[in-house]
């Protein structure tokens, strides 16, 4: 083939995409506007008492999105009422004179049965899985809290995470899913792995030498396991999704409805440690009718962005997720630099803002540029055939097989001839 860079065709499903960028970017404005103008301008707190409501704002955040995922029920219930409109029953007719032996006890109904039954106790098991890793990774962001109650859980953009993101999503797709990898998937899986060690040695920099507040080795860590646990748990998804035949919904809502309890429990709990003033401050949040219906809109932002995420995983695989947090991450910097000005009297940031060179944020733009390249190529969204990286992915795959199937339905006397001197050769047409 003369071609060494090919496109792949586009669907309509590469929408889910952009629709959970979107949301994504909005649900973290929404966030951020309601703790800014809640606690930042409140003219009435001195720093101190400001400091005292990080923990509050993220407990907020973590009903915010537990709630969120009953919204589930909505397009359950319309999905279902869909195909039971258009499902037809055709009822099986028996000729004459036969007798229903439905009812009879056989050998292999009975291994239907347990093996029926076994699948679904693998769902359930795995389902409950699905529901520790969520709750465990919005737990991980409330301990930082808890631990480290003065200061905010907050990271610049282009860090390392998003290609330590990468990197284990691909490892977990490997490990869990099975999925296996060509030359291609091996190139960008330890492209990644690499841009991600060249970050990590910047953000260990600036952590040793800035001395940056809201940046520091701790924060890493945090979002480290906040990252670990969010990336088995979209493996598990996909492997749900693959065994179980359940819809994206009803999975949402069972996963919402084992981590309600998880969360009831943490409440109970954080009440007789803490006490009953940190759901005061909770309230705080909900005082005003504006507020109070910022935050509807923030938990469907919230249900929007995990449905389109699940999407995602569900019409293609946890593999394809990258491509979100690449182009998230982009408008998480974007929307920083909208909100540049509310930080004038953040101290840790003007330091860090006068202390970071040009130059590397410049090499961590161009690292993100090429992890967003490996994973078009680990997807096979572009296939290049340069030095024979291409000939074990889908698409050269699917044209052999065309080839074969034309040689073996074809007459011409010539296209035999031509596959059989091939063949006599040892090689393999590629067209």
């Amino acid at each position: 083939m003369k071609k060494k860079i090919i496109f792949q065709k586009c669907n309509i499903y590469n929408l889910y995409f952009l629709f959970h960028i979107i949301f994504a970017c909005l649900n973290d404005f929404i966030e951020f506007y309601i703790f800014y103008e809640k606690v930042e301008c409140n003219n009435n707190f001195n720093k101190d008492i400001k400091r005292s409501y990080y923990l509050p704002a993220q407990i907020l955040n973590l009903y915010v999105q537990c709630l969120s995922d009953f919204l589930a029920l909505i397009p359950f219930l319309i999905r279902k009422k869909l195909i039971r409109k258009n499902k037809q029953w055709i009822k099986p007719l028996k000729p004459d004179g036969e007798i229903n032996n439905d009812n009879q006890p056989l050998i292999y109904n009975d291994n239907k049965i347990s093996e029926s039954q076994k699948n679904n106790k693998k769902i359930i098991l795995l389902c409950f899985v699905v529901a520790v890793l969520d709750f465990l990774m919005k737990f991980s962001i409330i301990l930082y809290q808890i631990i480290f109650s003065e200061k905010y859980l907050d990271i610049f953009s282009f860090s390392c995470l998003v290609p330590f993101e990468i990197t284990l999503q691909f490892v977990f797709s490997y490990l869990i899913l099975k999925i296996h990898f060509y030359k291609l998937q091996y190139l960008s899986l330890f492209v990644n792995l690499g841009i991600f060690v060249i970050i990590l040695i910047f953000d260990i920099i600036e952590i040793i030498y800035f001395r940056i507040g809201s940046i520091g080795g701790y924060v890493l860590l945090f979002y480290a396991f906040n990252i670990i646990f969010g990336s088995l748990e979209f493996s598990f998804v996909k492997k749900i999704l693959i065994d179980g035949f359940l819809s994206v919904y009803l999975l949402m809502l069972i996963k919402g409805v084992m981590v309600l309890i998880f969360v009831i429990i943490f409440s109970i709990i954080l009440f007789f440690v803490k006490g009953g003033d940190i759901f005061t401050k909770v309230l705080f949040f909900l005082k005003e009718v504006k507020f109070i219906f910022i935050t509807i809109a923030n938990i469907f932002c919230n249900f929007l962005e995990h449905l389109f995420a699940w999407l995602i995983i569900d019409k293609f695989s946890p593999n394809y997720y990258p491509f979100v947090l690449i182009f998230q991450d982009i408008g998480s910097a974007i929307i920083d630099a909208i909100n540049e000005q509310n930080y004038k009297d953040n101290k840790a940031y003007n330091d860090y803002k006068e202390k970071r060179k040009w130059w590397d944020l410049t090499i961590r733009i161009v690292l993100y540029v090429i992890s967003a390249i490996c994973a078009i190529l680990h997807n096979e969204i572009v296939v290049i055939n340069i030095c024979n990286l291409g000939s074990d992915t889908k698409y050269f795959l699917d044209l052999k097989l065309q080839s074969e199937e034309i040689y073996a339905n074809t007459d011409d006397i010539d296209i035999i001839k031509e596959y059989e001197t091939l063949g006599e050769l040892g090689t393999e047409r590629q067209d």
